[in-house]
């Protein structure tokens, strides 16, 4: 079964396209990376799977039902690329999962039978039960990216889509974080999209790749579709080359 089916798509400002006719589908149950140049229309792309901009035409299906907005958000979690808070806000890592959880009450603050079982269930699944009290401002790059995972997964979606999800974040940090991406894909059967500006990171972690240039320039599994002539002419030259000796050495 497609988790994901985009046909057609196309998002236009200031009357040029971002995005042009993109048309794809990742099965149930894969990791999927897009990847593609700066201004390749990638966030874009996400946004307009989400719902948060407009499309021109096309059309958007999720787990066989056409995407209308509003109607299948508990099916998605999103961790977008920036995340944009006021660092002194005394807000904890509990409080904010608490208040993600859609209310079932009339009383927006009232915690929930069970509640605090499933917060802490989720900060077990990521790594971070020791963060559960700390403030979200004090919190390092690594730190924030696990938490803003779990709140990704407060209700169970089936899809998580990833926005450069490891950008800021130490070299030891990214390690930890795509191996959490690929247990949440192994364990829970998580459906995942990320964008990667590491093609390294796309050939280890991704099932399936999908390079676009405002244009869907090709999609399969990682090792078939880069090949040098599709890294050169999307990256150019110097990009190719690169990625190349790179494996000649893995």
């Amino acid at each position: 079964m497609h988790a994901i089916s985009v046909e057609n798509l196309c998002v236009k400002a200031d009357n040029r396209h971002l995005i042009e006719n993109i048309t794809f589908s990742i099965e149930e149950g894969r990791i999927a990376a897009i990847i593609g140049p700066n201004g390749a229309g990638k966030t874009t792309l996400i946004k307009a799977i989400l719902g948060l901009i407009p499309y021109e035409t096309g059309s958007v299906t999720l787990f066989g039902h056409l995407f209308k907005h509003g109607n299948s958000h508990n099916k998605i979690g999103y961790v977008p690329q920036r995340l944009e808070f006021d660092r002194t806000f005394p807000l904890t890592v509990s409080e904010l999962l608490h208040f993600t959880i859609p209310p079932r009450y009339s009383f927006p603050f009232h915690r929930k039978k069970g509640e605090e079982a499933h917060i802490d269930r989720l900060l077990k699944t990521v790594g971070a039960q020791e963060l559960k009290e700390r403030r979200i401002g004090s919190l390092s790059g690594g730190e924030l990216q696990r938490v803003m995972i779990a709140k990704a997964i407060v209700n169970g979606p089936r899809l998580l889509i990833l926005d450069e999800p490891a950008s800021g974040v130490d070299i030891e940090g990214q390690e930890r974080f795509h191996d959490l991406v690929r247990r949440l894909n192994k364990d829970k059967g998580l459906t995942v999209i990320l964008i990667s500006h590491d093609l390294n990171v796309v050939y280890r972690f991704a099932d399936d790749v999908l390079c676009i240039n405002r244009r869907l320039v090709c999609t399969g599994r990682p090792e078939e579709t880069l090949t040098d002539d599709v890294i050169k002419s999307v990256y150019g030259e110097m990009m190719g080359a690169y990625i190349h000796s790179c494996h000649e050495h893995d």
